[in-house]
C-alpha cells in the first residue's frame, strides 16, 4: 500500500461522536471560516514514524550532552554563556507558550489534516522546552558561576527584560487561535526562526557552547515542519474570501509585533552576547527576514489580495539601531537581572563604527558613563546616573526609547480617563484595534514605583546565597561583588516618568 493511500486510510478512522455537541467538542471557537476547507498535509506522517524520528534525534543530542558532562572539552566564552542566562531564561518560555497555542488549534480546528500536524508541532515544543531546560542544567552544572541559571525559568517570568517576550506570547496565547497559529507559525517560525536556530547555533559554536549549538540544530530540524503547517493553515484560510480581510489584520499585527519582540531579542543576542563576529545582527536579519521572508514567502501571497504590512519600511529601518538601544537598556538596568555583563571594548567599537556608521555618537556617550558606574565602592549607578528608566509600551512593553533614544516615536493616548503609552504607530494601532486585550499589562511602574532598588532585587530574588549579593553584576571579573548594600547606598528610588505627548 501506498503511503499516501495508508494515510488516507488512518485519516479516515477521525469520527464525529455522538455523546456531545459539536460546540462542547469545539472547547474554542474561532472568527475565521476555516471548518470546510481541504487543507493540504505536505508531510503525511504517521505519529508512529514521527516518533521514531524524534527518538533517533534525541538519542544523539543526549549523548553528545552526556558525552561533555564526562570530558572537560575547553571553556566556552564568559561573555557568551553569561549572555545566555538571560537568553534561554526567555526561549523556555516561548517554546512552552508555543505547545499551548498547539493544543488550542488541535481543539479549534476541524480539518483532521490540520490537527495532525498541531498535535505533532504541540509535541515538539514540549520536547524544545526540555533540551533547552537540559542546556541550562548542563550549564548550571559545568559553569564557573552557575548562579542565575538556577533560576532561569523563574526570571524568565519576573525580569524587566523578559516583559518584552512575556508580552508577546501572552498575546499569542490569548488571542483567536486561528491568528494565533498566524502569528506563531508564520511569522515566529518561518520569518525568524531560521535567523535565530542557525544564525545562534553558529555564534554558540563560535564561542565554544556546543551544548546549546546542538540543541539550536535539532530544534530547527523540527522547524521545516512547523513551517509547513503555517503554509497549510494559511493556503487553507484562503480558500475561504470571507477570510481575507481578517488574515490582512493578523498579518498586519503580527509582523509588527514578532518584530517588535523576537526580532528585537535576535538583533541583541546576535550583536552583544558575542565576541567573534562576522556579519552584524543587521545583515543576519536583512538576509534571513526581509530578504528571505518579506521578499520571497510574503510576495507569493499578493495573488490572494494580501498586501504587504503596513510599517515594512520603518522594520527595516529600525535595523540600524534597535540592537544598541536594547542593549543600553538591559545594561543600564543591569541590577534587575541576573548575570554577568561584559561592557564593550575598543575592538567592539571599532566594529560597530564600521557595521553601523554613527554609532560612537549616539551611544558612545552611555558607553563611557557606563565604563565608570561599576565599582561598588564609588556606589555609582549606570540606571541613576542616566536618569532613571524610561517610559515603558503598553503593547509589546519595549521602553519608549526605540529606534533611537533622540527620535523616540513615544507617544501618549487617553482612553476613559486612564492614560496609556506607546512606542510607535504600529503599538498604538494595534492597542486601539483590541483595547481590552491589553489595558491590563502591567509594566516595571506598575510593580514598583516607589520602591527603593535593592528591595526590588530582594523581591524578584536575584540575590545569591549569602542573601546579600547580588546575582546580576556590571562586569565579568569584578575586584569586588556588588551586594544589596552597595546598592540600598545610592538611594534609587523608582519613579515613573512623566508621559510623553499625546497623540
Amino acid at each position: 500500500m501506498k503511503i499516501s493511500e495508508a494515510y488516507d486510510r488512518v485519516k479516515a478512522i477521525d469520527w464525529e461522536p455522538s455523546y456531545i455537541t459539536p460546540e462542547q467538542k469545539t472547547v474554542e471557537t474561532t472568527k475565521f471560516h476555516i471548518h470546510n476547507t481541504k487543507p493540504n498535509d505536505p508531510f503525511k506522517t504517521f505519529v508512529r514514524e514521527y516518533c521514531e524520528q524524534e527518538l533517533e534525534k534525541d538519542d544523539r543530542h543526549y549523548a553528545l550532552l552526556e558525552a561533555a558532562a564526562r570530558l572537560n572539552t575547553g571553556e566556552p566564552d564568559a561573555r557568551w554563556v553569561e549572555g545566555m542566562k538571560f537568553g534561554l531564561s526567555n526561549l523556555v518560555g516561548v517554546e512552552y507558550a508555543a505547545a499551548r497555542a498547539m493544543g488550542r488549534m488541535a481543539r479549534t480546528v476541524a480539518p483532521v489534516e490540520l490537527r495532525q500536524g498541531y498535535m505533532m508541532q504541540m509535541l515538539d515544543e514540549m520536547r524544545h522546552s526540555n533540551l533547552e531546560m537540559n542546556v541550562i542544567r548542563h550549564h548550571m552544572r559545568s559553569w564557573k558561576d552557575p548562579v542565575g541559571f538556577d533560576v532561569a525559568a523563574k526570571a524568565g517570568a519576573s525580569s524587566v527584560g523578559s516583559s518584552i517576550f512575556r508580552s508577546m506570547v501572552e498575546d499569542l496565547i490569548t488571542s483567536d487561535p486561528v491568528e494565533t497559529a498566524i502569528g506563531l507559525q508564520v511569522f515566529v517560525e518561518t520569518a525568524y526562526t531560521n535567523l535565530f536556530f542557525v544564525g545562534l547555533s553558529s555564534h554558540a559554536s563560535a564561542h565554544g557552547d556546543d551544548m546549546l549549538a546542538s540543541t539550536l540544530l535539532t530544534i530547527q530540524s523540527d522547524e521545516a515542519r512547523h513551517m509547513a503547517n503555517g503554509w497549510s493553515t494559511l493556503s487553507s484560510l484562503l480558500q475561504d474570501d470571507r477570510n481575507l480581510p481578517m488574515i490582512q489584520k493578523a498579518m498586519d499585527k503580527w509582523s509588527w509585533r514578532i518584530h517588535c519582540s523576537f526580532g528585537l531579542g535576535n538583533m541583541l543576542f546576535g550583536d552583544y552576547f558575542v565576541r567573534k563576529r562576522t556579519e552584524s545582527a543587521k545583515e543576519m536579519t536583512m538576509r534571513w527576514v526581509f530578504d528571505d521572508f518579506y521578499g520571497g514567502f510574503y510576495q507569493k501571497l499578493e495573488k490572494f489580495g494580501i498586501k504587504p504590512p503596513p510599517h515594512l519600511d520603518e522594520m527595516i529601518t529600525d535595523l540600524d539601531w534597535m540592537s544598541h538601544s536594547a542593549a543600553i537598556y538591559i545594561f543600564g538596568a543591569w541590577p534587575t537581572f541576573f548575570h554577568r555583563y561584559d561592557g564593550l571594548n575598543d575592538d567592539d567599537f571599532e566594529w560597530f563604527e564600521k557595521k553601523y556608521p554613527g554609532f560612537y555618537k549616539h551611544f558612545g556617550g552611555f558607553w563611557e558613563a557606563y565604563g565608570k558606574c561599576t565599582d561598588p565602592e564609588e556606589g555609582k549607578l549606570i540606571l541613576k546616573e542616566m536618569g532613571g528608566l524610561p517610559n515603558f509600551c503598553q503593547v509589546c512593553q519595549r521602553p519608549t526609547i526605540f529606534p533611537r533614544p533622540d527620535i523616540s516615536q513615544q507617544r501618549a493616548f487617553k482612553l476613559k480617563d486612564q492614560t496609556f503609552i506607546f512606542c510607535s504607530d504600529g503599538c498604538q494601532e494595534i492597542f486601539l484595534e483590541e483595547p481590552h486585550h491589553y489595558v491590563g499589562f502591567k509594566n516595571f511602574y506598575d510593580l514598583y514605583e516607589g520602591k527603593e532598588l535593592s528591595e526590588i532585587i530582594q523581591e524578584l530574588g536575584f540575590v545569591r546565597a549569602d542573601g546579600k549579593t547580588l546575582m546580576a553584576q556590571p562586569e565579568l571579573e569584578p575586584k569586588r561583588l556588588w551586594t544589596l548594600d552597595d546598592v540600598r547606598k545610592a538611594n534609587y528610588i523608582v519613579e515613573r516618568p512623566q508621559p510623553p505627548a499625546f497623540r
